[in-house]
């Protein structure tokens, strides 16, 4: 019978064998502290290691809504012949981000005014910025190794999804914290739509977080909930670089090492 199974299904019985058999109900969810057989992170804990996939991934996804009564979405939804269903439906676009300001924990954005998200949101829309971590040292699901939690799938690693409002950088901010350096260090490509270029209006813009929802991983052992902006915005530099995410490598000297908080 085993010989009949076709390799992705394989794949599905070796996934199932690797989730967390001590409390499969915790999956989605995180159990009472006395049911609990490893450490699950606490809240700040949770927080740092969620600004550190901030600064690493550079790449989220925006989400905004499409407006339901406005002169100007009419107008362009008829130019891109925007079914009116969808009216108050959201809508997700990968978007390019970059931490260029660390102190505030405000991720920035080259916003291209035409954009569907930045039209949206200034018609009235709520924004949200969804990230998530995925080690860029390897390509596949599964690892034997004891410094990465298993399963190392995409479901067992950490996502979170940030909450708040759009605002323009001053001139003076982006020449303080060197904006447009930061963005094209993380993004090269982006000097094809910098300000003052021949094709889209673009401005720089922070998202100023106000909520942060935080998905660690399997409920059994990661953080799943709401964190405190407070902690957000508090989060040190040296907090920042005293952790390493599963699969980074280790850092040689002191530090600490995302397994110590499982």
């Amino acid at each position: 019978m085993l010989s009949l199974l076709l390799p992705f299904q394989l794949l599905a019985l070796v996934a199932a064998s690797s989730i967390p058999q001590s409390g499969p109900q915790y999956v989605f969810s995180n159990p009472p502290v006395e049911d609990n057989d490893y450490h699950i992170p606490t809240v700040h804990e949770s927080t740092v290691m969620a600004r550190r996939i901030m600064r690493l991934s550079t790449i989220g996804t925006l989400v905004t809504s499409f407006p339901e009564h406005s002169s100007n979405s009419e107008e362009l939804g008829t130019l891109e012949n925007r079914p009116k269903e969808v009216e108050g439906s959201p809508i997700g676009l990968m978007e390019y981000y970059s931490d260029c300001e660390p102190d505030t924990g405000n991720p920035t954005v080259l916003a291209i005014n035409i954009a569907t998200p930045y039209r949206n949101f200034n018609d009235g829309s709520d924004i949200s910025l969804g990230i998530r971590w995925w080690p860029k040292t390897t390509n596949h699901y599964f690892s034997s190794s004891e410094d990465i939690p298993t399963p190392h799938t995409p479901a067992a690693l950490p996502r979170f999804s940030l909450h708040g409002r759009l605002e323009p950088i001053s001139k003076t901010d982006l020449a303080r914290h060197l904006v447009p350096a930061c963005f094209l260090k993380a993004h090269p490509d982006s000097i094809l739509w910098q300000p003052g270029n021949d094709i889209h209006t673009s401005q720089y813009m922070r998202l100023v977080v106000e909520h942060i929802y935080w998905f660690g991983g399997f409920g059994d052992r990661a953080r799943i909930g709401w964190l405190p902006v407070e902690e957000w915005r508090n989060v040190t530099m040296e907090e920042l670089e005293a952790i390493r995410l599963p699969g980074e490598e280790k850092k040689k000297e002191g530090g600490k090492w995302w397994r110590d908080w499982l």
